[in-house]
């Protein structure tokens, strides 16, 4: 049987979030909804945006709690049955809520599948999911391994760490030297890798020990699905590398940054703080902080603009 949430309570826990309540207050949440699918007043769904389709959607909603962003269009919309809650921001309120209220705790423990090194040292609060392989690791408060992961010795998880299935940290990097006779012989990867607290880390993804020192992701970072990592790259705090994204080894990416889909950095490079890299750009060269670059190779965004632009003035022109 669904728990039932007062409004009361969600309005209280949202605090200054909140900035008006239009409606009954005297209702209660048991599940979330989208906006779209929501058929049941117990049901509680956001609204980000107050263009006409979604101002219908707030009015034909079935919900019986919408969280919707303070604009006059929300607060003077006529018929509405739901009790509009209006927010600084709809998306943010809503997944707090969510969190809060409906997101399943994983249980703290060692499922008896894992396979643990016995010098491994994990938190009694921590959960190892089914098939994971923890060598010689330290994992902190929290972190939770969802299952079919392998960590390499000298691998460190700090507290609340998440890792999807799939995943491999801590396996060495690719690094060879051409001996006499042109014939690779392999660098040794003798480093680790440190994830800092607060760190999310998508499913089969790739991080690379480091070859004499760590390679290191560091608080708040949020990594992808199918991200590879190489040794001894430095992610910054609060910075996103996502999915088929690709950073070569000892590069330097600052906090607050955000690497698009598919982008690749090559080996080496200096990104600055709150850096963008748009969609499968290649970046060569180092990166200001708060710049933004696009294209391959990646150029900063007004350039890359004019220049294509340029291109598209030529092409006209030439017809």
């Amino acid at each position: 049987m669904d728990t039932h949430y007062p409004l009361s309570d969600v309005v209280a826990f949202l605090g200054d979030q909140v900035v008006e309540v239009i409606g009954p207050l005297e209702r209660a949440i048991s599940h979330p909804a989208t906006l779209k699918e929501a058929r049941d007043p117990h049901a509680v769904t956001f609204c980000k945006k107050a263009t006409d389709e979604f101002l219908a959607l707030i009015q034909g909603t079935g919900a019986g709690v919408v969280l919707c962003p303070a604009l006059d269009a929300v607060r003077t919309l006529p018929d509405v049955a739901a009790t509009r809650v209006l927010v600084k921001d709809p998306r943010l309120a809503f997944l707090r809520v969510v969190q809060r209220y409906f997101e399943e705790a994983t249980a703290p423990g060692i499922h008896p599948t894992a396979l643990v090194d016995p010098a491994a040292r994990i938190d009694p609060t921590a959960s190892i999911g089914p098939y994971c392989r923890v060598g010689r690791c330290e994992i902190g408060a929290g972190s939770v391994l969802h299952g079919h992961n392998f960590l390499a010795n000298k691998t460190r998880l700090g507290r609340n760490v998440v890792v999807h299935p799939g995943t491999v940290i801590g396996a060495d990097g690719f690094g060879y030297q051409r001996n006499e006779d042109g014939e690779f012989e392999k660098f040794p990867h003798v480093g680790g890798v440190l994830i800092e607290d607060d760190v999310e880390i998508g499913a089969n993804t790739c991080i690379d020990r480091g070859t004499i020192g760590d390679t290191v992701i560091r608080q708040g970072a949020k990594i992808d699905n199918l991200v590879h990592i190489a040794h001894n790259a430095d992610i910054g705090r609060h910075t996103a590398v996502i999915a088929n994204a690709m950073v070569a080894g000892s590069t330097r990416i600052g906090d607050f940054g955000w690497i698009a889909p598919s982008a690749s950095v090559i080996n080496g490079l200096t990104l600055g703080d709150h850096v963008t890299v748009g969609l499968a750009a290649v970046v060569v060269k180092n990166v200001p902080a708060g710049t933004t670059v696009m294209g391959m190779p990646a150029r900063p965004a007004p350039e890359y603009k004019a220049m294509l632009a340029g291109l598209k003035g030529l092409v006209e022109g030439s017809r």
